[in-house]
């Protein structure tokens, strides 16, 4: 005789499915809010105001900076970098790449009897170090290559007040570095990403400077050479005329465009310590612009030859800082490639006026 079949097993089997799936979204939303545990670093062993300098070196980078505390909340630190301390550096910028070392944490602390020779901190990708109470990070950097040895602790290796983490080689499944802190020789993993925009070069560190002060429709008169003629032109405050023919028709755009690339530009690069003019074809300069204020103030800049390593920027020397060379945009330098033939302007006939005086009405 064939056994009854159970006509509510089917339910009794989705109900028990349903129930594990409730267990299991309850387990999993547990699980997401409870946050991710991480471990300090930096900030474990003293404060950010404690601060006074950072250093980071990589296969491309080898920066140390300085810093002084502002003098209020309202103002920013300022920073210098130790190899060029004459060098604009953005506080902003230096400001964020201390706060991300100092911030750092590790994704764990691996045992201490961890095997480190396949970690590459004999040959790290990098060394971040924080200085604190005027310590100085780079008087022990040979020690501080020293101490990824298994005997060589930060405690035993560095002085008092300098903080380095040893960044070894990445692991690809875990998108994890392998890192040692020199201050009590732990073995930390980081998180890939949190390590990926710390090393800045002095470039992406550089404050761009403004040339001058002096806005365009401040400017009286304007001044222009170049190799093959030189023009001086007055401003009224409507209308740019040429000095010595003030009937000639300019194209008031055009001259315009050259008082306010003075006024506007921006650098891109200082060359605190330059060599000769000629290094940079400021001897024989493209194009000399200078331009006078209604008050009496004025600038001179001479536009010099193309980077040969980035043909983005030319060289640029200015009356207001004679003992640097800028680096600016290329482009600039193309505003003054004119002459007095190429700057005229359309003249303004019997016919055009007609023509504006009828176009003037039908829009009223």
């Amino acid at each position: 005789m064939k056994a009854k079949k159970n006509k509510f097993l089917p339910l009794i089997v989705l109900a028990a499915v349903v129930v594990v799936l409730i267990v299991a979204l309850a387990v999993l939303s547990n699980l997401e809010d409870e946050p991710e545990q991480t471990v300090a670093l930096f900030s474990a062993e003293f404060s950010a105001d404690d601060i006074t300098a950072v250093a980071w070196q990589d296969e491309e980078t080898d920066v140390v900076l300085d810093r002084t505390a502002a003098d209020s909340e309202d103002e920013e630190d300022s920073w210098t970098l130790r190899s060029d301390p004459n060098l604009p550096i953005d506080s902003s910028t230096a400001s964020t790449a201390s706060d991300e070392i100092f911030n750092l944490t590790a994704l764990r602390e691996l045992p201490s009897d961890s095997e480190t020779e396949d970690m590459g901190l004999d040959t790290p990708t990098m060394v971040l170090t924080i200085a604190i109470d005027g310590a100085d990070p780079t008087a022990t950097a040979e020690q501080a290559e020293t101490a990824t040895g298994e005997t060589a602790t930060g405690e035993s290796a560095l002085p008092e007040g300098v903080y380095t983490l040893t960044v070894g080689a990445e692991n690809e499944i875990t998108q994890a570095y392998y890192a040692r802190a020199s201050w009590n020789g732990a073995l930390y993993t980081i998180n890939s990403s949190d390590l990926s925009s710390i090393c800045r070069t002095p470039q992406q560190l550089y404050a761009e400077q403004e040339i001058t002060d002096i806005e365009p429709e401040e400017v009286a008169t304007m001044t222009l050479s170049t190799p093959t003629e030189t023009l001086e032109f007055s401003y009224d405050g409507e209308t740019w005329t040429l000095t010595d023919d003030p009937a000639y028709t300019l194209d008031q755009d055009l001259v315009e465009k050259m008082a306010a690339t003075i006024c506007d530009m921006q650098t891109a690069w200082t060359i605190t310590d330059p060599e000769e003019d000629s290094v940079y074809g400021l001897d024989a300069p493209d194009a000399t612009v200078t331009l006078v204020a209604n008050d009496g103030s004025s600038i001179t800049c001479r536009f010099g030859m193309v980077d040969p390593e980035d043909d983005s920027l030319c060289y640029l020397r200015s009356s207001a800082a004679e003992g640097v060379v800028y680096e600016v945009d290329s482009d600039h330098s193309s505003a003054y490639a004119y002459t007095k033939e190429t700057l005229k302007g359309e003249e303004s006939t019997a016919e055009t006026a007609e023509t504006s005086t009828e176009d003037i009405t039908a829009e009223h």
